[in-house]
């Protein structure tokens, strides 16, 4: 996962580099490094998500099996549920990232569309960014200035961030997916933690309650054994006393 960090500020700063780039050729470039990158940590997240699924089915089935204990089931889910949080931290931080640089790539359009459209309403802006077919709609609007030469090049550098902002926010939207899934994962591991938690408790109170219940056997049983003691010694007392009578009444005699 610390590849990971470190894939995502290497594409926040391509990102940065993208954004600022001043010449087509330039921009290309870091375009083509920046996909790169992403392809390559979008992957490796994708592949993390596998291991932390696998693991996860692993531990669900071993809920199951007796011969694991509570508190190694707890154990174990309390670190899959750590590393599935730490994952989702991650993938929030690049989404939010992401986002960052899709808002600023937007406003750029913005300023970009006003320089070849200063008359532009601001509902005209928005309808070619957010259109279908934004390059057509772009290139129509531009060309209707009467600063065609700067509008032209406006207009290959709008064609460039509206890809930039696509591709963006297909990274986004994968990025929602797997926030969701890994979100649910930690959910379950918490109910597992959780259950294992109250069956512990259950268990230790069930422990408490039939310790205080050998307690309460143990002194029924030596009050018992004490009024035996003391009926025998009764008993005893009466035969001794029924003895000295017949012998003074009937012996004596």
């Amino acid at each position: 996962m610390s590849q990971v960090d470190q894939r995502i500020l290497q594409i926040g700063q391509l990102h940065e580099q993208a954004l600022n780039a001043t010449s087509d050729a330039r921009h290309t470039q870091v375009a083509k490094d920046r996909d790169r990158m992403v392809a390559e940590t979008n992957q490796q997240i994708a592949s993390i998500k596998r291991d932390l699924q696998q693991i996860d089915q692993v531990l669900q089935r071993s809920a199951r099996d007796p011969s694991v204990s509570k508190s190694q089931q707890a154990a174990r889910a309390s670190r899959q549920q750590g590393l599935a949080k730490k994952f989702s931290d991650q993938l929030q931080r690049y989404r939010q990232m992401e986002n960052d640089f899709s808002r600023r790539n937007r406003e750029r359009l913005e300023r970009q569309y006003r320089i070849a459209r200063p008359d532009a309403s601001e509902q005209e802006i928005q309808n070619a960014i957010e259109s279908d077919q934004a390059g057509q709609v772009f290139a129509q609007s531009v060309m209707q200035s009467n600063r065609v030469g700067e509008a032209r090049r406006v207009l290959r550098d709008v064609e460039e961030r509206q890809a930039d902002i696509k591709k963006i926010e297909k990274t986004i939207s994968e990025l929602a997916q797997m926030f969701v899934e890994v979100s649910d994962m930690v959910n379950r591991q918490q109910e597992m933690i959780d259950n294992i938690d109250q069956a512990v408790e259950d268990a230790h109170v069930q422990v408490t309650a039939a310790h205080g219940e050998v307690k309460t056997a143990i002194v029924h049983r030596k009050k018992s054994r004490k009024r035996l003691w003391c009926i025998l010694i009764l008993v005893l007392i009466l035969i001794i006393i029924i003895i000295i009578i017949i012998y003074f009444t009937v012996i004596k005699k």
